[in-house]
């Protein structure tokens, strides 16, 4: 049996800049690619930070390859840049976006990481929601990116598989009732206003977390904050955050 490969869309691919011992993976969402951080990402290697951007299995190349893969193989492709960033950095803090998030309290509910950074992460997706029992995989419109600044362009399918909705859903469940086991520093950012993930998840989150945890929330972005008004303070509050990560885990 002959396996296609689809070729990666030009711009969707993932990156990697050397930097400090500190280690930053930045995970984008469902149907994102490393597109959608690369500018927070230069942020970051501006402040010094080692950054690695992973592209998920399935994303960033063609929908018929994102209805083969699973939340598994997403996983899967964090944890590799996990190991990855473990070989050159002494700190690894993942910094995920939307499902990104959902992935990165999974990693640090395995305990994988040293800390966590949660921006919209995904723990319901209500316009998902009428997928869930979905007997058959179909290919569904999928909506402009949910980003308030204007003449921006996000790297997404224009049509998303059933079947990986049904994912992206199972994950969730499987990461959202274990939430107040993350033993790590959390930093849960969410926007004001997000238009397909409920802020009030992120509020629930902080709440759940017992490990030191803190909150912050972008007033001027929609969902996709990383490409938004407030990307330029995103990455301030990210960069505050990993160097405090980094200064108490030396001593």
């Amino acid at each position: 049996m002959t396996t296609t490969t689809y070729p990666v869309i030009p711009g969707a691919g993932a990156f990697y800049y050397e930097g400090n011992e500190t280690g930053i993976l930045l995970c984008h969402g469902f149907n994102g690619t490393p597109q959608s951080v690369h500018d927070v990402a230069l942020d970051l290697m501006g402040n010094g930070f080692t950054v690695y951007a992973p592209r998920l299995t399935g994303h960033g190349t063609d929908p018929e390859e994102f209805r083969r893969s699973t939340r598994d193989d997403w996983y899967e492709t964090v944890i590799d840049g996990v190991r990855l960033l473990r070989e050159r950095c002494r700190h690894v803090i993942i910094v995920g976006q939307s499902m990104g998030g959902t992935l990165a309290l999974k990693a640090a509910l395995a305990g994988h990481v040293d800390a966590i950074v949660t921006i919209n992460a995904a723990l319901s997706v209500p316009g998902y929601a009428c997928h869930a029992a979905d007997g058959i995989c179909r290919f569904i419109d999928e909506d402009e990116p949910d980003i308030l600044a204007e003449g921006v362009y996000e790297i997404v399918y224009d049509k998303v598989p059933t079947s990986a909705i049904r994912q992206l859903l199972a994950l969730i469940d499987e990461v959202r009732p274990h939430v107040s086991r993350v033993s790590v520093p959390t930093y849960v950012i969410h926007s004001a206003v997000d238009n397909v993930v409920p802020p009030e998840d992120s509020m629930w989150l902080h709440d759940q977390i017992r490990a030191p945890k803190r909150r912050d929330v972008l007033e001027r972005s929609y969902h996709v904050a990383t490409m938004d008004h407030d990307r330029e303070r995103l990455s301030r509050l990210i960069a505050s955050f990993c160097e405090q990560v980094a200064t108490v885990t030396k001593m």
